[in-house]
């Protein structure tokens, strides 16, 4: 058995000295957090380096053995105040300034020294498969003991609301356990904090790039449909009206794209597409044909998805001196979920040709995959054209 507790000792040294690594190459994270993070994983690798070098001289030299475990004793119970102190800095709590911290740290400091008297008392025998005899000390250290597991459970619950399901699992867990498992959970929350840090990251990466593209929209685009605009005043001004409006509700809809952060009903987005189709439309009287058919549209994607893949279709495939673009947009129910599907009679593009810009196409793959889980496939039509299908899964509608 021994063997066995002196293996999971140097595991967690090995795991906290990891943990360390992480902690210094993570320049991300907050300044007090990241202190917090290497004295919790500093004293309790401290602590476990203690004991498995008192268990590996103590053949040599009990004298010895016993001031390392007397030493390891005396700062027993600080991996578990710096938890503890961690968890009032997650609750977004100046730690230094609560009054509970400072009675944590007194109880603590009488625990050790009850400890170191009951070790010198004879009460506690520190060597490997010593035996343990109750008496005052030892009474005391334990009293302590659960006063602080008290304390410190009554602040959890006090503070809950101020927590994620995952810090109260984890804090629970800190505030009963062992100096070395306290290494395993506070590093595990830490790296599952840093995975979930560069997701946000990325995921507002991807936003900012969505909000730039919308408000870098093709000038020509602008500029062509207020010529047309112009021009249909004097010929057909009950057409110009309904242009401008297609065009304001086309505006309006890619603005409000900027202060869309998660998905939206397909219907929305399908509403907008029409609407920039209808003034594309308007631009090239019968050169531009459109078909929808979408029985489904109950689900949600992520804002300005099928309205750039039509308009990278239509500045594609379109051009007037050739023969008219036909463009089809399908829904259709899937075994998964749902397929999108977006259909042109155009010269088509390589979308593996790294010569042309494919911005737009690759922001849209990257939300679907990031919001909702999607995929989007670009392939080449069999009688010219391209297709390209989009998959939203069940988990997304």
């Amino acid at each position: 058995m021994e063997w066995l507790n002196s293996l999971a000792y140097a595991a967690a040294i090995l795991f906290g000295i990891f943990g360390l690594i992480i902690t210094f190459i993570a320049r991300d994270l907050d300044r007090w957090p990241r202190r917090l993070c290497i004295a919790i994983l500093s004293s309790a690798v401290a602590s476990a380096a203690l004991e498995v070098l008192a268990r590996a001289i103590y053949p040599v030299s009990p004298p010895f053995y016993r001031a390392l475990i007397l030493t390891d004793t005396l700062f027993a119970p600080l991996p578990s105040l710096l938890v503890f102190a961690y968890f009032l800095d997650c609750c977004q709590e100046d730690y230094r300034k609560k009054p509970v911290m400072r009675v944590l740290w007194a109880l603590g400091a009488v625990m050790a020294a009850a400890l170191i008297a009951a070790q010198l008392n004879g009460e506690i025998d520190a060597a490997p498969g010593g035996t343990v005899r109750f008496g005052f000390w030892l009474v005391l250290s334990l009293l302590l003991s659960l006063a602080i597991s008290v304390i410190c459970f009554a602040a959890l619950i006090r503070r809950r609301k101020k927590l994620s399901n995952v810090q109260r699992v984890m804090f629970c867990a800190c505030f009963v356990t062992s100096a070395w498992i306290k290494i395993f959970l506070v590093e595990l929350y830490l790296m599952a904090g840093l995975v979930r840090r560069y997701q946000e990251q990325k995921e507002e990466a991807v936003r900012q790039r969505t909000q730039v593209a919308v408000l870098q929209m093709r000038p020509h685009f602008i500029h062509n449909t207020l010529m047309s605009i112009y021009y249909l005043c004097a010929r057909d001004p009950q057409k110009a009206q309904q242009v401008i409006l297609d065009f304001s509700r086309y505006l309006q809809n890619n603005f409000a794209a900027i202060a869309k952060e998660g998905t939206i009903p397909f219907a929305e987005e399908l509403e907008h597409t029409k609407a920039y189709l209808a003034v594309e439309q308007a631009r090239y009287q019968g050169q531009l044909f459109v078909k929808f058919d979408t029985p489904n549209t109950f689900f949600r994607i992520p804002a300005l998805t099928l309205q750039p893949i039509v308009e990278n279709a239509i500045k594609h495939g379109l051009d007037p001196d050739l023969e008219p673009l036909y463009v089809t947009v399908t829904t259709e129910d899937t075994d998964g979920g749902v397929r999108i599907t977006v259909e042109d009679t155009g010269s088509g593009f390589d979308p593996t040709d790294e010569s042309k810009p494919h911005t737009t196409l690759e922001n849209i793959q990257q939300r679907l995959e990031m919001m909702c889980g999607g995929s989007m496939t670009v392939l080449p039509r069999e009688s010219g054209g391209t297709v390209v299908t989009v998959v939203i899964p069940d988990s997304a509608e």
